[in-house]
C-alpha cells in the first residue's frame, strides 16, 4: 500500500517537478531497477510522459523500463523499449550520454542473446569514446563497455576471452571509484565465478562469489546477493556438502522474493530440486522440479515472443531500408530521365539542323551546276 501511495503521489505531483527533480527521480528509478522493477517502470513511465523531461531524460527512462523488464525477463517489452530509445539517441549532443545509451542498448541485446546488435551498439559506443572531444569520466563508460562484451564473449566463445574483458572493466570501474559502480562490480565478479567453476577452479570461483556477495550486500542489492549465494551453492554441491547447498539456495529465495527474476528463481528452483534429489529428499525434489519446470516453460515462452518481436523488427527496418534506397534510386532517377530526354531532343535538333544544312548544300549545288550549263 506505501509503495501504490508513492506511485500516487508521484502521478500527482511530478508535472510539477523542473529538470533536476527529474533526474532525481530518474535515479530513484535505477535504485529500485535490482529490488523492485515494476515500480522502476512505473516510475519510468510517468518521466516518458512528463512535458517536463527533455528528450535525454525521456531517454533514459525508456531504458530504465527497457531494463527493468529484462529484469523480469518480459524480453518482449524489453525490447519494444530500447527500439523506442534507439530511435530518438542520434538526436543528442552529448557525446556522454550518447556512449552511457549505447552500452545500456548493448546490454539490453545481450539479455537478449542477439549478439550481432549488440555489438553494434557497443562499437558504436567506443567509436564515439575515441573520436569524441568533449570532458566526460572515459574511466566509468568504458568500464560499463567491457562488462558488456566479457558477458557477450563467455556466451558465444570461451572463459578465457571473457576474462580479460572482465578484467578490464574491473580496472575501469575501480579507477571511476564509488559505490554506484557496485552493482556492476559484483556482476562481473559473479560472472568471473561461473568462469572458474567451468574451468574446476574451485578456490577462485568461491573468491569471486564471496566478493561478488559483499559488494552487492555494500548497497544492498538482494537480488545480486542472491545470484552470488546461487553460486557459492553451486561450489558446495560439487563437494558434494547437499545440505549446505539447499541452505544457500533457500536463503537466496528468500531474500530475492521481491524481484522477480524469472531467470534467477529457475536457477534456484533447478539447484534445490538437485540438491535434494542428490541427498535422497525426494518430496523436496517433486516440490521445486515442478516449480523449475513451471518456470522453465514460461521463460521458453518469452523466449519465443521475443524472437517473432525481433524478426518483425528487422522486416520492418528491412522495409524502411529498402523504402529509403527505393527514394535515393528516384532522386537519383529523375535527374538521370530528364538528361536522356534532353539529350534525345538535342539529338533530334542536330539531325534536323544537319538534314537542313545537307538541303541547302544539295540545292546550291543543283543551282551551280544548273549554271554552269546555262554558260556553256
Amino acid at each position: 500500500m506505501k509503495n501504490s501511495l508513492y506511485i500516487l503521489f508521484l502521478l500527482i505531483s511530478f508535472q510539477a517537478f523542473p529538470q533536476a527533480e527529474i533526474d532525481s527521480i530518474l535515479k530513484k528509478a535505477l535504485d529500485e531497477l535490482y529490488e523492485h522493477p515494476q515500480k522502476a517502470i512505473e516510475i519510468g513511465q510517468n518521466v516518458v510522459h512528463s512535458d517536463k523531461a527533455t528528450q535525454q531524460q525521456k531517454v533514459n527512462a525508456l531504458l530504465v523500463i527497457s531494463t527493468a523488464y529484462s529484469s523480469q525477463r518480459n524480453y518482449a517489452k524489453s525490447l519494444d523499449y530500447a527500439v523506442q530509445a534507439a530511435s530518438q539517441i542520434p538526436k543528442s549532443d552529448d557525446d556522454s550520454f550518447k556512449i552511457n545509451a549505447y552500452s545500456r542498448l548493448g546490454l539490453q541485446y545481450q539479455q537478449l542473446k542477439i549478439y550481432n546488435k549488440a555489438h553494434s551498439y557497443l562499437d558504436k559506443a567506443i567509436a564515439i569514446v575515441n573520436s569524441s572531444k568533449q570532458k566526460f569520466d572515459r574511466d566509468k563508460l568504458l568500464g560499463f563497455n567491457y562488462a558488456i562484451r566479457g558477458m557477450i564473449y563467455k556466451e558465444q566463445m570461451s572463459c578465457d576471452i571473457a576474462d580479460n574483458y572482465f578484467n578490464k572493466s574491473l580496472y575501469y570501474h575501480r579507477q571511476a571509484k564509488g559505490k554506484i559502480h557496485y552493482p556492476n562490480i559484483s556482476v562481473i565478479l559473479y560472472n568471473k565465478g561461473n568462469c572458474f567453476l567451468s574451468l574446476n577452479q574451485v578456490d577462485s570461483a568461491r573468491y569471486c562469489y564471496d566478493k561478488s556477495y559483499w559488494y552487492a550486500d555494500q548497497i544492498e542489492a538482494n537480488s545480486l546477493k542472491a545470484f552470488a549465494d546461487k553460486g557459492l551453492a553451486e561450489i558446495k554441491t560439487t563437494e558434494h556438502d547437499y545440505l549446505s547447498a539447499v541452505k544457500l539456495l533457500l536463503e537466496a529465495q528468500k531474500i530475492s522474493g521481491d524481484v522477480g527474476d524469472k531467470v534467477l528463481n529457475e536457477g534456484i528452483y533447478k539447484g534445490l530440486a538437485d540438491n535434494y534429489l542428490l541427498s535422497g529428499d525426494l518430496t523436496g525434489y517433486e516440490r521445486y522440479n515442478r516449480k523449475y519446470e513451471e518456470i522453465r516453460q514460461q521463460t521458453q515462452l518469452e523466449n519465443s515472443k521475443t524472437l517473432n518481436r525481433f524478426v518483425v523488427q528487422i522486416d520492418t527496418e528491412t522495409a524502411r531500408e529498402i523504402d529509403q534506397v527505393k527514394s535515393r534510386s528516384l532522386l537519383y532517377k529523375i535527374p538521370l530521365a530528364v538528361f536522356v530526354v534532353a539529350s534525345f531532343l538535342l539529338l533530334i535538333l542536330e539531325i534536323s539542323r544537319s538534314r537542313r544544312k545537307y538541303n541547302r548544300l544539295k540545292t546550291l549545288r543543283a543551282e551551280l551546276e544548273t549554271g554552269r550549263d546555262t554558260k556553256r
